[in-house]
């Protein structure tokens, strides 16, 4: 399969997914620019469209409103073609074309036929009354290898109203023609037929029409799919979903239609059919579903009332169509209804209406005093019943259930006991805590108490302690091994070795050892019937070399079915074993590499005749289906040696089944070692207690080859030169997702942390080889920076590698226990402490916890007074007992809560004093009446009746109401509502100074207001004050305690469109004007100051005596309210034409610019400088200073103080300590953030990202550099020929270094003179500085 982008400039990109790399790749690219711009003129309407033909013969791509690409695609049919990719211009096919509408390819010809729908003649609902029926279609033959396109169909005089085309499947064919109020079917040499779908088509088109009956519906805004050749299903603007049945003859002609109404879904914005039986609703207003539809069938498929009707038919009919249609006649119901369950749902927060900063209302009280993290992130979305409210964090906030101070631990574990419950109830029953040269048990039961006499070493320091054989306790220490039983002893075994064991890994029923020295020793939990607990520890020393040493282990159980021995290659090995020296000397280089460092592509890197299939068939040994839905277990051990290669052995045997070599480098993509280097002997380990070792080898010496990567690191006489690789500190192999079917190998290497995801690859038979595993390891990115600020006073037990910071765990907060999802997930010790989660989808969630500062150890708790909870010591000494917040989910890339309000939300403001918000929603209702003027100029109300079919416009009804965010529920007895006709335009928390007195001020909840009454009568608005009050609340409604009391309420001459405090002064933008009122001391508005405007003023931000209003056609302008004079004055302008969607400040210390989002998706940022006399006339025009197309459109911004206290450590964040973090949200529901940086940091970083966009490879041939250029449509010359600012870094693009392997940091660095390390401070600071809410 492949995915076909298309691009507004005439580009087509074509990409695959590469199962090899496990990774998308470009497979090819195309570019029409030529074409496009010869003609001098360029019109585009609509976003590029592409149809493919259904025999993905071709694809075509719409480049402007009359001209077409044709990409030929290649075929097994169309292998030894030489077709190559054309132009169209459909003005030389028909000379009437003035528009296309759509374009689709048909079902059932021999030759690509391309459907144009198109419009001749532009038209309006206005104008429907002298022109109408301008829509036209033509049928294209597509001759790619002549490049011909004859005429094959046409039919002229469609409704002027139509948008879509959808091409029938075979064995009907033909095509839907969807208008907005009628539905049509043609076909060629077939008559049309077509049905009106309301009233609306009586007046508005002269198309034969046949009323459909029982249906009154639009088709604007819809979305539709065919699920059978006769069954198509249809999702309406309003979110309705509809079952479209053709009703054909025994000739397939479509003779009626029918609508059955199946269910009511999210707004959908696109849809497509998964698979059989599945369909997905894309929705840009709600999350997404996928839905599982089911045909249920009638009891009878004939209907009473046509019985009679059939036995008055004719007997040349045939017997089926006689039992469906009878006689001329068609069913009034279908042959067959669906049904619909939803399956999934994707989350999404967008688009994103407003956004305001609150208190997180269940915070514990350890974290109340830290003011970046005691905030959360309200932001509205969603329009109609699709209305929501999401609540935003961005680190986990853990409820805290109670603290103990315990200094001196340095490591804890929570171990289960023998009981009755089951295993997923099974509580927590000891917790053992270790300290520098003691351990103390601890007994878990309702309440903590000391365990003092017990068969657990408390003399010395643990090393590790867990669970081995259901509920034994395995107790390792320096100087030996215990196993209990609850806290009887069961087997101690001393073990003198050559050093003091510092790891143990265990995976019931086996568990390693490893020795500050390199050596490992084994141990397996056996039964034992002569013993009293029927079990037994058998120790042994395994037959792994020991040279060069081994570092860190980690044992797995597999329980997806990755991880298989390749047992089927031992014959051809023992074929390979006599290939002479010859047949081995005919590799590449580029083949050596390939399988050395597994970092190209196969499809170039291996030679024709060994290129690999994309479909292999699956051998007998390849695990089936069948076997991993059963979770068969296998066991794995993973190994790290000092020279920094990875090793896998097989449980029990031990057999050396995985190598890589050079893990620390961080490569992109890992693969198997299957050419030895120089002098080595590629070794088969099997452990045999009463053979001799030596025996067991089988060795192969390979030929010398010359490749500089292992040259020296094959000279064993020599010292290793290891210190050029980063450091390995702790290796961990976890089964992540659902039933643990993601294995995922973590690993933290020098001071970063690496994370692997297990793949199946199985390479070509030419280089297979026995007792190998068939995967890769690729490499997932992450945004994670686990430095450490390296002028810190930091303890120095972050500094020891042999303790454990990767904790894994099963069931935390219920997490992992809902609905039979059984997984593994990681938490991450240390400075800087991350939750690593896995959801049902297999995407990869790594949230911070920097809440409570750096974590020295985590465990999982499980409690009667703490149901799956966990516990850790911060760096204060402290053991917090937490739970995770019920009421999150970690889900997405923020944990995050969605509450549905089933309404339109659009403004939303905080009352710092009453810890509540308030909230504007409007609901949308039929307008029935209109208003009018009579003579005297009086409004009246005149009421309509159109009829059943009439589909009537609809209004909002408006109010604003209060929203606990305790329980995120309306406040009852809270809520006003508004007029009819009347808008909410703004609303905003504004302080006001009352009466003499300017320094008290008290914060109100001011609103402005708009009546819509239509194009003959003048708008007006309203001031509405309103102030949050404090009442006795209602019996049993604790909510009710706030109130909403309406203070000042007075008509404006205009309509009010922006709101906010000035100096202790109300601003209001009313019509064309901007007024300064004062509030005074009789609660009533008096005019101060007012200033002219441009065209419609929807935006107004004020700082200190100043203010920022944003124009809906003129950019922005800085006013001035001097308070002496009491004037309000124009300070200084952008002159240039702007759409501003919204603005904010941008604040670097003392230093404050604006930045401005407008409608072409860029960001610019303004300054206000009155020396830079030539380019701003004496600071009477806004200076540009830097701009930036983001890709989305930015519809909402707040600022936050940028984080000036690293947690881990306490210290202060100097080069960001006055910035503050400018934040949007977008109408695509994402997030991003602009943070002002220093000279040189960004001098840096600019040079960096321009190396960056021509070495490092980009999918679909997309260039970050073209992309983040500032962009303009305005015909302005003067502002079309200004040049982008630049000035901005792109986040994005910089922040991928931090996901590059070791040498291609280097490699980067070295060219624009600076090191690895300053980058990624730099990175570390800015991540730092951003770590808020």
């Amino acid at each position: 399969d492949s995915v076909l982008l298309s691009f507004a400039d005439a580009k087509l990109s074509i990409i695959e997914f590469d199962p090899a790399m496990h990774d998308i790749k470009t497979t090819s690219l195309h570019y029409f620019e030529d074409n496009l711009f010869k003609d001098g003129s360029l019109q585009r309407y609509t976003l590029p469209k592409i149809a493919v033909d259904p025999d993905s013969r071709c694809v075509c791509l719409q480049l402007t409103s009359r001209s077409l690409a044709i990409v030929p695609l290649r075929t097994s049919a169309m292998a030894h073609a030489a077709a190559t990719s054309y132009t169209i211009d459909l003005h030389l096919v028909d000379s009437r074309l003035q528009r296309i509408i759509d374009i689709q390819f048909l079902y059932g010809y021999n030759e690509p036929t391309l459907l144009v729908l198109f419009e001749s003649l532009r038209t309006w609902a206005g104008r429907v009354a002298m022109r109408q029926d301008t829509c036209n279609i033509v049928a294209i033959s597509l001759n790619m290898m002549e490049q011909l396109h004859p005429v094959v169909w046409s039919l002229n005089g469609l409704p002027f109203d139509c948008k879509f085309a959808y091409p029938v499947p075979k064995p009907i064919g033909g095509v839907l023609i969807f208008a907005v109020n009628s539905l049509l079917y043609l076909n060629q040499s077939v008559p049309p037929y077509g049905t009106s779908l309301n009233s609306t088509t009586e007046n508005s088109t002269s198309f034969p029409l046949k009323p459909q009956e029982s249906v009154c519906m639009r088709l604007d805004c819809s979305c539709a799919v065919f699920i059978s050749p006769e069954s198509m299903v249809i999702s309406l603007s309003n979110g309705d979903l509809y079952v479209l049945t053709l009703l054909v003859d025994s000739m397939r002609n479509v003779r009626n239609f029918h609508f059955d109404k199946a269910a009511s879904s999210v707004l959908t914005s696109c849809l497509t059919v998964m698979e059989d039986g599945f369909i997905f609703l894309g929705s840009r207003l709600g999350n997404s579903l996928l839905l599982r539809y089911t045909e249920a069938h009638p009891e009878s498929k004939v209907p009473s009332k046509q019985v009679v009707v059939n036995h008055a038919a004719s007997t040349s009919h045939d017997i089926e169509d006689l039992e469906m249609y009878g006689k001329d006649t068609v069913t009034a119901e279908p042959l067959s209804s669906y049904k619909f369950e939803v399956c999934d749902s994707l989350l999404n927060i967008g688009p994103c209406g407003a956004a305001e900063l609150g208190e997180p209302a269940y915070l514990s009280e350890e974290f109340v005093t830290q003011r970046e993290t005691d905030l959360e992130l309200a932001v509205l979305s969603g329009h109609g019943k699709n209305g929501a409210l999401s609540v935003l964090q961005r680190t986990v906030k853990p409820q805290v259930v109670t603290t103990f101070e315990l200094p001196g631990c340095t490591d804890m574990w929570t171990v289960h006991s023998p009981g009755k419950k089951k295993p997923l109830d099974q509580q927590h029953a000891y917790l053992i805590l270790s300290k520098e040269d003691s351990t103390l048990l601890l007994e878990t039961g309702k309440e903590i108490m000391e365990i003092e006499e017990s068969g657990f070493n408390t003399r010395e320091a643990s090393v590790y302690v867990g669970n081995i054989g259901g509920d034994f306790i395995l107790q390792v220490c320096a100087s030996g091994v215990w196993l209990m039983s609850g806290v009887k002893l069961v087997q101690h075994i001393p073990l003198e070795l050559g050093g003091p064991i510092v790891k143990c890994t265990i995976c019931d029923p086996y568990a390693i050892l490893l020795t500050a020295d390199g050596q490992i020793v084994t141990l397996v939990l056996t039964p034992d019937p002569e013993s009293e607990p029927g079990v037994k520890l058998d120790c042994s020393n395994p037959s792994i070399t020991q040279v060069p040493q081994i570092c860190h282990v980690c044992l797995y159980a597999d329980t997806s079915g990755l991880f298989q021995a390749n047992k089927h290659a031992q014959s051809r090995q023992m074929h390979d074993e006599h290939v002479s020296d010859e047949d081995t000397s005919k590799w590449t280089v580029d083949e050596e590499e390939e399988l050395l460092y597994g970092e190209s592509d196969p499809d170039i890197i291996f030679a024709p005749e060994f290129t690999p299939k994309p479909e292999q068939p699956a051998t007998h040994d390849e695990p089936s289906e069948g076997a991993r839905e059963k979770g068969l277990k296998s066991f794995w051990l993973v190994i790290v040696r000092e020279n920094r290669n990875l090793e896998i052995f097989e449980m029990p045997t031990l057999n050396l089944v995985y190598t890589v070599k050079n893990f620390s480098m961080g490569q992109k993509l890992l693969s198997d070692i299957v050419i030895p280097t120089i002098g080595q002997r590629c070794h088969t380990y099997t452990y045999h207690p009463k053979k001799n070792i030596k025996s067991t080898f089988k060795s192969k010496i390979y030929p010398y080859i010359q490749h500089p990567a292992v040259q020296k690191e094959s000279d064993k006489a020599s010292t290793p030169r290891y210190d050029d690789n980063p450091n390995i500190h702790e290796i961990l192999l976890v089964g992540l997702g659902h039933n643990s079917s993601k294995p995922h190998l973590i690993a933290r290497v020098a001071e970063d942390l690496l994370i692997y995801e297990v793949f199946e690859y199985s390479p070509p038979d030419k280089f297979q080889r026995s007792n190998s595993l068939r995967i890769r390891f690729k490499k997932v990115h992450h945004k994670m920076m686990i430095r450490r600020n390296l002028g810190a006073q930091e303890p120095g037990t972050y500094q020891s590698d042999s303790k454990n910071y990767l904790r894994r765990f099963t069931n935390i907060g219920g997490y992992s226990g809902v609905s039979g999802y059984l997984g593994d997930f990681v938490f991450l010790c240390g400075a800087y402490p991350h939750w690593i989660f896995m959801t049902v989808r297999g995407a990869l969630r790594c949230h911070p916890m920097t809440v409570d500062g750096a974590i020295s150890c985590f465990v999982p708790f499980h409690n009667v007074n703490c149901p799956n909870g966990f516990l850790y010591f911060n760096n204060q000494g402290e053991l917090r007992i937490c739970m995770l917040p019920p009421h999150m989910k970690y889900d997405a890339l923020w944990p995050v809560r969605k509450i549905s309000l089933r309404c339109s939300a659009h403004f939303l403001a905080y009352s710092i004093e009453h810890k509540v918000y308030a909230i504007v929603t409007s609901v949308s209702e039929p307008c029935t009446r209109l208003p009018y003027l009579n003579c005297d100029n009086e409004r009246e109300f005149e009421d309509l009746d159109k009829g059943e079919r009439f589909i009537y416009p609809h209004i909002d009804k408006f109010s604003v109401q209060l929203i606990s965010p305790v329980s995120w529920e309306l406040v009852p007895n809270a809520r006003i509502d508004m007029d009819e006709f009347e808008h909410i335009t703004c609303m905003r928390n504004v302080w006001l100074s009352s009466g003499a007195d300017t320094s008290s001020r008290q914060n109100y909840l001011v609103i402005g207001t708009c009546n819509v009454f239509g194009e003959e009568m003048g708008s007006r608005g309203k001031i509405i004050i309103l102030e949050v009050i404090e009442v006795v609340p209602e019996p049993g409604q604790p909510l009710t305690k706030n109130k909403l009391k309406q203070i000042y309420f007075e008509e404006q001459k205009g309509p009010v469109t922006a709101v906010c405090g000035l100096e202790g002064n109300l601003l209001a933008a009313i019509g064309q004007k901007i007024f300064i009122w004062k509030f005074d001391e009789n609660q009533a508005l008096r005019g101060l100051a007012f200033v002219d405007t441009n065209v419609y003023i929807h935006h107004a931000l004020s700082f200190r005596s100043f203010a920022i209003v944003a124009d809906m056609q003129r950019s922005i302008t800085l006013l001035r309210y001097q308070t002496d004079f009491k004037t309000l004055s124009v300070t200084s302008r952008d002159i240039r034409p702007l759409e501003v969607y919204t603005s904010d400040l941008v604040v670097d210390g003392s230093g404050v610019n604006f930045l401005v989002s407008d409608h072409e998706k860029n960001l610019i940022l303004f300054a206000y400088d009155p020396e830079d006399e030539p380019e701003n006339h004496g600071g009477s025009r806004l200076t540009r200073r830097a701009d930036m197309n983001i890709g989305s459109h930015a519809n909402t911004m707040w600022r936050i103080a940028a984080c000036g206290i690293d947690r881990s450590n306490g210290s202060a964040i100097q080069p960001y300590s006055g910035a503050h973090i400018t934040m949007m949200g977008t109408l695509d529901g994402s997030i991003c953030h602009v943070l002002p940086v220093a000279e040189k940091v960004y001098r840096r970083l600019l040079m960096l990202q321009n190396i960056m966009i021509t070495s490092l490879q980009h999918i679909g041939g997309l260039n970050p550099k073209a992309f983040r250029t500032f962009r303009s449509h305005v015909r302005s010359q003067r502002y079309s020929l200004s040049n982008p600012m630049k000035n901005m870094l792109d986040g994005d693009l910089v922040w991928k270094f931090n996901s590059l392997s070791h040498l291609e940091r280097h490699e980067l660095c070295k060219k624009i003179g600076t090191s690895p390390e300053q980058i990624l401070n730099d990175l570390m600071d800015i991540h730092r500085a951003t770590s808020v809410m």
